[in-house]
């Protein structure tokens, strides 16, 4: 009965869903902006910068010391406040310092990457805008352990804590520690507290787990989606909470940019029927039942194709206030690609 209302969904509106952007293969760019505060802050960047070395990175921001956790094989035991003293590699840190301060000559991190938490030193409050390639989020849970992570949610409206990690018995009962004032702080209040976009925090995992949040986005490949000629690929769709959940997929570049086409498969009393429709830039999906896993199959349409490559960038977002970034690229084997 699942299926058929998902099917009943799709029909009504002719076009559909998911993914796009433009010729040149830096269409899977977005710029992430993260609110810095004096002091030290917890960040989660989402994106590989365009210039991943520090230096060009915080270029012309206050920021003077980024540290990575990097101690994965150790039980984590974390500061309650951080400094330069207790961010070593004998406690698992690796840390980059500004070329101006003394201790420079000390730095251990070379370059920036995506889909991974760093503590910041700034000067001053600093608005960061860090243009890179979209990836998406996947974190890694330490079992019996503390994990430091961030998330993708809305910037306007997020999730609480209870909201998001409803759906995950091993991170019940809460153990969430947030970076304020320099100091971490365990969140007393899950249910009444929100998450916040670009922001890491210490969350205990009590065993193992591959929890992504409410809706856990599998793809074909590790964190990015492939399409090659009219070969048809598909991610997999979780609802992981434990109540219906409204999702929405938006075209970031739009349609145009990278040709796409949504694969709708039925089963007769014969046979498999399939049929594939044009992609919109916008579509919001049929509502994912409590525990629904759904696959989105997509191809591409290759000869709308003026290259042999083409990538896009789909915005995954549901009506709690989480969000996927899934940069997409576009094969087309008949197209030489231009000197």
């Amino acid at each position: 009965m699942k299926y058929n209302r998902f099917l009943a969904g799709f029909a009504g509106q002719l076009s559909l869903l998911i993914l796009a952007v433009n010729l040149a293969g830096a269409d899977t760019v977005r710029v992430q902006t993260i609110n810095l505060h004096k002091g030290w802050n917890a960040v989660f960047l989402q994106v590989d910068p365009t210039n991943p070395k520090p230096a060009d990175c915080f270029q012309g921001t206050p920021v003077t010391i980024a540290a990575a956790f990097t101690g994965a094989d150790q039980t984590v035991q974390f500061v309650q406040n951080p400094s330069t003293n207790n961010l070593s590699q004998k406690t698992g840190w690796s840390v980059w310092y500004a070329p101006d301060r003394p201790d420079a000559f000390l730095t251990q991190i070379f370059q920036l990457i995506g889909n991974k938490p760093y503590l910041l030193y700034a000067e001053s409050d600093y608005v960061w805008n860090v243009s890179g390639n979209a990836r998406l989020t996947s974190v890694t849970w330490k079992p019996n352990s503390f994990t430091l992570a961030g998330f993708g949610v809305d910037d306007v409206s997020p999730p609480t804590f209870d909201q998001f990690f409803a759906g995950s018995p091993t991170h019940h009962p809460y153990q969430i520690y947030r970076l304020v004032n320099d100091s971490w702080i365990k969140i007393d209040n899950a249910q009444g507290t929100q998450m916040h976009s670009g922001e890491a925090y210490w969350i205990y995992c009590a065993g193992s787990s591959d929890y992504q949040g409410p809706l856990c986005v599998k793809l074909p490949g590790v964190t990015t989606f492939t399409l090659a000629g009219g070969n048809t690929a598909g991610a997999m769709l979780f609802n992981n909470s434990p109540n219906p959940l409204g999702v929405h997929v938006q075209n970031v570049a739009g349609s145009a940019q990278l040709p796409l086409a949504f694969v709708l498969r039925a089963v007769t009393a014969t046979n498999v029927v399939t049929a594939a429709y044009d992609l919109p830039d916008s579509y919001d999906m049929p509502s994912f039942d409590t525990g629904e896993k759904r696959g989105f199959w997509l191809t591409l349409r290759p000869e709308r194709m003026s290259a042999a490559t083409q990538t896009g960038l789909l915005k995954i977002t549901t009506d709690l206030g989480t969000q996927s970034w899934v940069p997409v690229t576009g094969n087309r084997s008949d197209v030489v690609p231009a000197n």
